[in-house]
């Protein structure tokens, strides 16, 4: 009898050790993104929570003591989307991204392009625009091949603070940045006016285009997992939302056709928006894109 009770206790623990990690792993926080950068700016000290929430509300970052000035949020824009793109290429070396809602096994494949650099992210201090970078894609038979981008990938970045270093030693020059595919070959590149930060009255419109605008999460193909904002929220309140954060990237491919009212272009047609803080730290997930529209 004693035993018998021992072995229901023991299934009982069992089951419920994997629904633990089953809740933690399987089923992550859908929160968490929105979490962890609210944490990054807490209310100090002695300041009441009414003077807490009308400083975030007008744009300022506790956490620095300060109002940022647009150039000085660019900056930090740029080393928190560095960080992003670390983050993308972690999730591909730890067989984390989903396609049709199944695990895509793409850590073998960073692993095994190593020499190649598959799965990490370069500084290219070739400061190219997104528009120079497309015109040397299309002038060159082979844009995705490795010993042809090779030359433009000048210093890895394995942490987003050397980004900053970079930029505060070279008085803030132009540069651009090169995220490697989990592949052989093949890379995203963001040119040196790749980004931009938005103010809010810039980005609503955008947003809020019914037309040409969306949510990108997608359940057929994933980077990371599902993210939202809490419902029922005004960001603002919490020093997010003041401030968006857009990007553009140029994707050379082996194409040789276009349609015959087609630009020939590598660039995007599509930007996509992230929401950030008042500090510049970027909100990962949810993101927006927007078609943008031919000239």
């Amino acid at each position: 009898m004693h035993s018998k009770i021992k072995y229901l206790l023991l299934i009982t623990v069992i089951a419920a050790t994997g629904f633990w990690i089953y809740g933690r792993y399987a089923v992550p926080d859908k929160y968490e993104y929105w979490n962890n950068l609210i944490a990054k700016d807490p209310k100090p000290a002695g300041v009441s929570e009414e003077e807490y929430r009308a400083k975030l509300r007008a744009g300022y970052c506790w956490r620095d003591r300060k109002f940022y000035k647009p150039e000085e949020l660019q900056q930090k824009a740029m080393v928190s989307f560095t960080g992003r793109l670390l983050g993308e290429a972690e999730a591909y070396r730890s067989d984390l991204t989903t396609l049709q809602g199944k695990t895509r096994y793409t850590g073998g494949q960073c692993r095994a392009y190593e020499e190649k650099k598959a799965c990490s992210v370069w500084l290219s201090t070739q400061g190219y625009t997104n528009e120079q970078w497309d015109k040397l894609f299309l002038a060159t038979e082979n844009p995705v091949n490795y010993k042809f981008l090779v030359q433009y990938m000048n210093q890895e970045i394995k942490q987003p603070e050397y980004l900053n270093g970079y930029l505060a030693g070279s008085n803030n020059k132009s540069f651009s940045l090169i995220s490697r595919w989990p592949d052989k070959e093949g890379a995203n590149i963001y040119g040196s006016d790749c980004c931009r930060v938005m103010n809010k009255q810039t980005a609503k419109p955008l947003i809020h285009d019914g037309k040409n605008a969306w949510i990108a999460y997608s359940e057929f193909g994933s980077t990371f997992p599902e993210n939202d904002v809490p419902e029922d929220i005004d960001t603002r309140d919490y020093g997010v939302g003041n401030f968006y954060f857009e990007f553009r990237e140029v994707i050379p491919m082996q194409r040789t056709e276009w349609g015959k009212n087609e630009k020939k272009t590598y660039q995007s047609n599509q930007a996509t928006i992230l929401m950030m803080s008042n500090c510049g730290d970027l909100l990962w997930l949810p993101d927006i894109l927007y078609t943008i529209q031919s000239k």
